[in-house]
């Protein structure tokens, strides 16, 4: 069945009458394929329409219509007639102009192959409608008058994909009531309506299950890298790490601007040891917070958070990677380069438990007790989930040099005072930005009502 979706070709096998739904047990519908009755739903392509009751609706098998060039999604069939479903891939970013007239071109180009094949065009490619939706036909037949077959293909375009369906009849009468079928056909924005349906699952295996799904239908459309951020996020949570940085790195490479993947893979980089990379997509982190605008539709204070949390991730991803890199033979340049990181992801956020915890384990190895205490007291009270961890470590340096224990909760309450007054000075420079940018344009409106009102004299 995988094969199947793959081709596109995600039909049920099904003999329908006007009272009667059979459904072939070798084959099941999926989610790019709904039938209904009589109402055939492709949600890959992104249409749907109500073939003639009694037709009997056939898997199709992947092969080309009469016109070539194209990938047949659907076969039904009634005595002598048969229509057919098919797509063609368009390029990614056609300008509309050319979009609107790629069907016609499709036809034109396409009909030269056919005297090759026995059959004769009968007409020029002539525009129709069916319902509201705009279509080029082109009708042919056989050579010859003995057993004859008539021949119709309409077509039409969505955004990268040309859809056409054509019909086969001994009689044109017959071709051309096939046809008649399309008036209740619609268009609808496949795409989206699959990624609707994917953000409505919040756990992270129904995410990564979706996903895939979601990937296999529409391998390179405009959704899919935030289908490939999402299930990286996802396979996080699950500690897959492998698949964390397969969809990860997809999603750098098609948002080289997304700031949260960049960190958190190379955070996932440096834990596992893959030390040089977790730096270098750290730095480029770190370069595109400092190059970045602020996205129209952010709000400056949420783009300040923001900027704060990726800086603290990225210099922390790489507060890692040099911890890791001393244990591998770095020694002390190593560790001091960690602290130096681990010491600047706390300033922009205070409250990264992890850091202070690093920064403890970084002051340890460089037998330096005193800063390895306040660290591991900071990473106890910023209460994350680091905190039992990090009091059983300064514990542990406290007995050893035979200081009191029961002094550890006073000392954390110092801290917790401390890294409160850090995030209440965040916030407030934070809101001096805001405040200085909301003045900014109230000026340059004013100044504009100015301007118009002395053109206006």
């Amino acid at each position: 069945m995988k094969n199947t979706m793959k081709r596109f070709l995600l039909v049920s096998l099904i003999v329908l009458s006007t009272s009667v739904l059979w459904v072939s047990a070798a084959y099941m519908q999926s989610e790019a394929t709904e039938i209904e009755g009589n109402l055939y739903t492709n949600n890959t392509l992104g249409f749907s329409f109500q073939f003639p009751q009694g037709w009997v609706v056939d898997e199709a098998s992947g092969d080309s219509s009469t016109m070539g060039g194209d990938v047949v999604v659907l076969k039904a069939t009634f005595g002598d007639s048969t229509l057919s479903a098919f797509s063609v891939d368009l390029p990614k970013g056609l300008p509309l102009d050319k979009l609107a007239g790629s069907a016609e071109q499709w036809l034109n180009e396409h009909q030269s192959h056919l005297p090759g094949m026995n059959l004769e065009v009968r007409s020029d490619v002539e525009q129709v409608a069916y319902g509201n939706i705009r279509f080029y036909k082109l009708k042919f037949r056989t050579k010859g008058r003995r057993n004859r077959v008539h021949h119709t293909t309409v077509v039409t375009v969505t955004p990268g994909k040309l859809i056409g369906f054509e019909a086969i009849a001994k009689r044109e009468k017959d071709a051309d009531q096939a046809l008649n079928s399309l008036q209740s056909i619609k268009l609808f924005d496949a795409e989206f309506t699959a990624w609707q349906a994917h953000v409505g699952i919040g756990d992270p295996e129904g995410i990564v299950k979706s996903g895939a799904v979601f990937l296999e239908r529409f391998p390179a459309g405009n959704i899919t890298p935030y289908v490939h951020k999402r299930m990286a996020f996802s396979y996080q949570a699950l500690n897959d790490y492998d698949n964390l940085v397969i969809h990860g790195e997809r999603t750098i490479e098609l948002l080289p601007e997304d700031l949260d993947t960049r960190s958190m893979l190379a955070l996932a980089l440096a834990e596992r040891g893959d030390n040089n990379r977790a730096i270098d997509l750290a730095q480029q982190g770190l370069a595109l917070v400092d190059s970045m605008e602020k996205p129209a539709d952010v709000p400056l204070n949420q783009w300040l958070v923001r900027k704060a949390r990726a800086t603290s991730d990225a210099n922390y991803a790489q507060g890692l990677a040099y911890l890791k890199k001393s244990s591998a033979g770095g020694g002390e340049i190593m560790l001091k380069r960690a602290i130096e990181y681990l010491g600047e992801a706390v300033e922009s956020d205070p409250e990264s438990d992890k850091a202070y915890f690093r920064l403890g384990y970084a002051y340890t190895r460089l037998n330096d007790a005193e800063q390895a205490i306040v660290s591991y007291t900071q990473a106890v009270a910023a209460d994350g989930v680091a905190k039992d961890i990090a009091r059983d470590q300064l514990e542990g340096i406290m007995d050893f040099l035979k200081r009191d224990v029961s002094t550890i909760d006073a000392l954390v309450q110092e801290q917790r005072v401390i890294i409160e007054q850090k995030i209440e000075a965040i916030k407030t420079r934070n809101q001096q930005q805001v405040e200085a940018e909301e003045a900014r344009i109230q000026l340059e409106m004013e100044q504009q009502e100015m301007e118009l009102q002395q053109q206006a004299m």
